[in-house]
């Protein structure tokens, strides 16, 4: 065989490989080849702190490992559209799909019962030992002149940019139309009685001051009689003891708890997108001032280990969890996507006590 004829058959055979490669990719990733038609479409009755688009539709195993069956798409309804594979098409059409934000609770919450509460236990130890060099740390003098004015304005700038971010204002919105009227009225009635005494004291520059702000024509002289008036009502005990006494009931409405959640995870992205942040830690976990507190204990080292593994939740190696992957892959673009995923009845009842978040309830609508 000469060296033409050899490179012609090195050509076939190479083609004849990616076609086979192809062919494995086809029946290994049902995305390649989705149906046209989606199996069922849903209103979506609430809110999903997602945006609209794209994301994939996962089913559970006996085991609640999760695998990929479809994909969604969310706009003014939620479309699902399962993969060919017969498997999929089933859990797919004998389950109940929930929609959710990409969220590390989704992980979480399919993590086995036991392996959740070990890791609780081993968290709170780390806890624990952290508080001890936490107090340590923040009363050195070399973290106060050297950290801790940029970590401030990297904590300040992001609360402020979560708190500005349209999820949050959705949120914030709902949470408002959610309170009992009564809670608030309560709140309100302790509160007015100790805000007029204040006023009085300085009657008229007071009513001169609020009618300028509501107006919308407040010079700084007016705010900042605003303000002091705030401050002098918040410093009095008998505002602390009436809130103290009313406000907590309303940290138990779910829309508080949500709006709670959305800022953290806003803040959290800002915090990850600052690009002072992963410079600053790094020089802090080399320092050995740092160093000197002790902070990587074995309990430290053994659940950073762990818990990767156990979200992850590999079964042998070279495994692929997709629906871990999916939301690491979102926190660490800092995007907002969302998932389905798709329960039997018997996985709803087993999934009710799990930290398994919430989402909006969905209305099937019939063709």
């Amino acid at each position: 065989m000469n060296e033409r004829d050899h490179r012609v058959l090195m050509a076939i055979l190479s083609l004849g490989l990616m076609g086979l490669v192809a062919l494995a990719a086809f029946h290994v990733f049902p995305l390649l080849n989705p149906p046209v038609l989606p199996v069922a479409s849903y209103t979506v009755l609430g809110h999903v702190s997602a945006n609209v688009g794209d994301g994939p539709v996962f089913t559970l195993g006996k085991d609640f490992f999760p695998h990929q069956c479809g994909k969604a798409r969310l706009g003014t309804t939620l479309s699902i559209f399962p993969y060919k594979d017969a498997a999929c098409r089933t859990g797919v059409s004998n389950s109940r799909p929930y929609l959710m934000a990409a969220d590390v609770r989704v992980p979480w919450a399919v993590v086995p019962t036991a392996e959740r509460e070990n890791l609780r236990h081993l968290a709170g130890v780390v806890m624990d030992q952290w508080e001890v060099v936490g107090k340590q740390l923040f009363q050195s003098a070399f973290f106060r002149q050297y950290y801790a004015p940029t970590l401030k304005e990297i904590a300040q700038n992001a609360l402020r940019q979560a708190w500005a971010a349209p999820v949050t204002e959705q949120i914030l919105t709902r949470a408002v139309h959610s309170f009992d009227r009564s809670q608030l009225d309560r709140i309100m009635e302790g509160l007015v009685p100790i805000v007029v005494e204040k006023a009085k004291q300085n009657l008229w520059q007071n009513l001169r001051s609020y009618a300028a702000a509501i107006l919308g024509s407040s010079t700084s002289v007016d705010q900042e009689a605003v303000l002091h008036l705030a401050a002098k009502v918040f410093a009095d005990p008998r505002t602390r003891d009436h809130l103290t006494q009313t406000f907590p009931p309303l940290l138990t409405n779910r829309a508080v708890v949500m709006v709670a959640a959305v800022m953290a995870r806003e803040s959290f992205r800002v915090i990850l997108d600052d690009p002072r942040t992963m410079p600053l830690l790094g020089r802090l976990f080399t320092d050995q001032r740092f160093l000197s507190l002790q902070p990587f204990t074995a309990e430290v080292e053994q659940l950073i280990r762990t818990l990767p593994l156990r979200l992850m939740r590999l079964r042998r190696r070279f495994d692929h969890n997709p629906l871990a992957t999916y939301v690491l892959r979102n926190l660490i673009r800092g995007r907002r996507g969302f998932l389905v995923l798709m329960l039997s009845p018997e996985q709803e009842q087993q999934l009710a006590e799990s930290d398994l978040p919430s989402g909006p309830a969905l209305r099937k609508i019939e063709p």
